[in-house]
């Protein structure tokens, strides 16, 4: 019996950034699809597309990570999906900011791949993802 792999939606701009975040996530039990921005990442998501989680940037170009959270608000379709934001931004505002807006979890960068990969074990285990790695 094959397990179903835990899909991951990861929004970042930085190429390199973007790569990591592929590379420390995919296989075991994960399907990852990774997109530079907010507007690749609805683009995404409109085309009948559900992720169990999102990691995403706040600072990316065309939608940032705030905007993405409000437009997936507004939407009501993907309230239930976790997100985690991933970013150098310090600004306290926009961390409170993400914390309205629903997100479940704030990793600073530069980030070891080793605690985050455990950070969103734990997070899909508390909304019961049952394929996570």
């Amino acid at each position: 019996m094959t397990k179903q792999k835990t899909n991951i939606l990861i929004l970042e701009d930085h190429d390199s950034v973007r790569l990591l975040l592929g590379t420390t996530f995919r296989g075991e039990n994960y399907h990852v699809v990774t997109k530079r921005d907010g507007i690749e990442g609805m683009a995404w998501l409109a085309a009948g597309n559900i992720p169990n989680m999102i990691i995403l940037d706040i600072n990316m170009p065309r939608l940032n990570g705030l905007d993405f959270m409000r437009q997936i608000n507004k939407s009501g379709l993907y309230k239930d999906i976790p997100v985690m934001m991933l970013t150098a931004n310090e600004d306290e505002d926009d961390i409170f900011e993400a914390f309205a807006l629903g997100i479940q979890n704030y990793v600073q960068k530069p980030f070891n791949p080793v605690a985050l990969k455990d950070k969103v074990r734990k997070i899909l285990k508390q909304v019961h993802v049952v394929a996570v790695a």
